[in-house]
């Protein structure tokens, strides 16, 4: 009979906290405060009960009553305030449990990383990696997880990387996405990101924490997006959200006029340079682009540059007075243009690499051997990655759910790399070798791993593309394919 009003409360706080997670608007604030005031009263509450458990000389029910209905509202403060600190990892995992109940290690082995991360040993990460590797198949906590040890090794990269990469995970933790994203956002933040928050934000990515919802709003209104909040709804997320004392200096009455500002240094007007002849012309943006990082902008100056020069009249009368003054043999001035272009292709090509840039819209000797270059070697590595991958599933080795998925990552990302890099004529010629190998992986995994939301996740991605190239074969099989229902721990989810 006493322990009615405790469950009420208990549900109650729940539904508050669900309801917040999937809502973005004025509502947020009115569960949060929900959720916030029921929290109180659970502890308050069940402290009081414990007090008279104590003096009624049965502590043992006391410390019952603690456990279920005092840690689980406390559990957020916990975490973040002690437990990431002191790099409790095993006392994060047992904690965690009484906060979720369905499939409670997914949420309790994030909490463990989380504190990992904030701390790290190697006795821990060993810990975490062991119960991490005994739940099959793969799902979004296992890959949040990997993502915190590998921010707990300074990794941050890879650590946004893998937490990016469960938009294709259909398996769905919310708790655990809740994390995952208010990682993504305060790392963006501490970047500078303010464009990508706001991006993020657009399209809900994952649900919003307190502190989450914070930054999201700090972003709009530093960007200057559409419905961007005003100092007062600022002001109101700040008192919601964790960390007021690191985040108060983002909260001024008028956010961008708190933004320092370093002013320019003020430069004296450059003179204009004597119009050069095209072949120096050519040397000099070469030069510039070589001894400083390469961007789309100079690759494309420098190629346009080349083209020029060696397509120039007055570079092939040099060319050929000089072979007649060294006695050359007939012919030696184009095959010295040919020579030229060559080396300059080569070392462009090598810069582009270098700095992951697509050929440049120039045609001549230099611009169309780059774009050649560019293009089918490109393609060469990705269908070389693609056919390593392939082959995995015939050499007998069995590697862990979570090495299959970064190993697929790694692959994804190169494939958009070159794609963008390439522009649609290289991803139209690159998707039939990346179709034919992913397929043939989706359906190995699900069949004979049985490592469903992997399999699902390498379909969904394959769709994307198929969509993108508009390969009317591959469209209609992969939406057969991501139209099958699959199996998670949080339930069977339809494709």
């Amino acid at each position: 009979m006493f322990a009615l009003p405790y469950i009420a409360f208990i549900r109650l706080h729940r539904a508050a906290l669900d309801a917040r997670r999937r809502v973005r608007t004025w509502q947020y604030y009115a569960y949060s405060v929900a959720a916030g005031l029921l929290a109180g009263l659970l502890v308050g509450f069940a402290l009081f009960a414990s007090y008279y458990m104590v003096l009624a000389g049965v502590w043992y029910l006391a410390a019952i009553i603690i456990a279920f209905f005092v840690v689980p509202p406390l559990q957020p403060v916990l975490q973040r305030h002690v437990l990431v600190p002191l790099g409790a990892v095993r006392t994060s995992f047992w904690i965690a449990h009484f906060v979720s109940m369905k499939d409670s290690d997914a949420f309790a082995l994030c909490c463990a990383a989380w504190a990992h991360a904030g701390k790290p040993t190697g006795a821990g990460e060993a810990w975490i990696i062991e119960r991490r590797d005994k739940r099959r198949p793969l799902g979004d906590a296992e890959i949040v997880v990997t993502a915190f040890l590998a921010a707990g090794r300074g990794d941050a990269a890879t650590c946004r990387d893998l937490l990016r990469s469960l938009d294709l995970i259909v398996e769905n933790h919310p708790n655990v996405r809740e994390v995952a994203g208010e990682w993504l956002a305060v790392d963006a933040a501490d970047r500078g990101a303010w464009g990508e928050i706001a991006a993020s934000a657009a399209v809900a990515r994952y649900p919003a924490s307190a502190l989450t919802f914070l930054i999201e709003g700090i972003a709009a209104a530093r960007t200057g997006g559409a419905g961007a909040p005003g100092a007062g709804e600022l002001r109101a997320r700040w008192l919601l959200a964790p960390h007021r004392r690191v985040t108060l200096g983002l909260l001024p009455v008028d956010v961008a006029a708190e933004i320092p500002v370093r002013p320019a240094a003020s430069e004296p007007p450059a003179e204009t340079p004597p119009e050069r002849p095209p072949l120096p012309r050519a040397v000099a943006a070469h030069l510039h682009l070589a001894n400083r990082a390469a961007n789309a902008t100079g690759l494309a100056l420098t190629v346009q540059a080349w083209d020029a020069a060696l397509s120039d009249p007055a570079t092939r009368d040099w060319l050929a007075r000089r072979a007649l003054e060294l006695d050359a043999p007939l012919g030696a001035a184009d095959r010295a243009l040919r020579d030229v272009a060559s080396d300059v292709t080569d070392e462009l090509a090598r810069l582009a690499e270098a700095a992951g840039l697509g050929a440049p819209p120039a045609h001549g000797l230099v611009g169309d051997a780059l774009a050649r270059r560019l293009r089918h070697g490109r393609l060469d590595a990705l269908e070389a990655a693609f056919t390593r991958w392939a082959a995995r599933r015939h050499d007998g080795a069995v590697r862990a759910p979570i090495d299959e998925w970064r190993e697929f990552c790694a692959l994804r990302t190169a494939y958009d790399a070159a794609a963008t890099a390439g522009g649609l004529e290289l991803r139209r010629l690159a998707f039939p070798h990346a179709y034919s190998t992913g397929n043939s992986m989706a359906v190995w995994l699900w069949n004979t791993r049985s490592e469903y939301a992997l399999s699902h996740a390498i379909s969904r991605w394959l769709l994307a593309e198929a969509l993108t190239v508009g390969d009317a074969e591959a469209i209609d099989l992969c939406s057969r394919n991501c139209k099958l229902s699959v199996p998670t721990r949080t339930g069977t989810v339809k494709g």
